[in-house]
């Protein structure tokens, strides 16, 4: 069973550099600037965020959300979301250089997304779901990605004619392992007293990422 933990950590760092988890990075960063007015917001919404993406990532690889993965129209719609995303990041990459290029020459620069982008929610069960909805869409498209062969073929003929509990733990390991980039651009963005000028870049460099890897996945 040692050796299939292994697997597990091995396989899921290597799969995390995929262009879902930069999208998800992004989605996370404007979570996070965009929440931080709100202190429960703030708290749980990117919690909720990382949750909700890393059990859909597992419902939807290893679960019975794999059919709807393998629906034609999955596939187109899919196409055209990673598009319109990685046009969208873009942009907002371009505009994080902007600032950054500002900020390094201390010229004033306006704040993008605590003023131009706004989770337009009065209540906070509207900004949950949101965050709900988001995740679940990016963890559907992040199984386009195509899984290391080996665990494929470890969860083929091995771990799922194991009993679940212990089948469930290791690609628990699997998921989070895989998320080891989402993780890290969370607790860079939540240091305290972090240079604006240094934000703006790490921002630019994670959306202009995220729309090069979502835009040109599929040839």
């Amino acid at each position: 069973m040692n050796g299939f933990w292994t697997i597990a950590l091995g396989v899921g760092l290597q799969d995390g550099l995929n262009p879902c988890i930069f999208m998800a990075c992004a989605v996370l960063i404007i979570l996070k600037l965009r929440l931080s007015p709100r202190p429960l917001l703030n708290l749980w919404g990117p919690v909720i965020f990382v949750l909700v993406y890393a059990l859909g990532v597992l419902a939807f690889d290893f679960g019975p959300a794999q059919i709807i993965v393998l629906h034609k129209y999955f596939i187109t719609a899919a196409k055209i979301l990673y598009f319109v995303l990685g046009l969208g990041s873009f942009v907002l990459g371009v505009v994080f250089i902007k600032d950054w290029f500002l900020l390094s020459r201390n010229l004033p620069a306006g704040d993008f997304i605590d003023k131009r982008i706004k989770l337009f929610a009065p209540q906070g069960w509207v900004v949950y779901l949101t965050i709900v909805i988001m995740a679940l869409l990016l963890s559907a498209i992040a199984t386009l990605w195509p899984i290391n062969i080996y665990f494929l073929i470890l969860g083929n003929e091995v771990l799922v004619k194991g009993q679940w509990q212990m089948v469930m733990p290791v690609l628990a390991v699997y998921i989070f392992a895989s998320m080891w980039a989402l993780l890290l651009a969370g607790a860079f963005i939540s240091i305290k007293n972090l240079r604006p000028s240094t934000l703006k870049i790490f921002c630019a460099a994670i959306f202009l990422t995220a729309s090069t890897t979502m835009i040109f996945i599929f040839k």
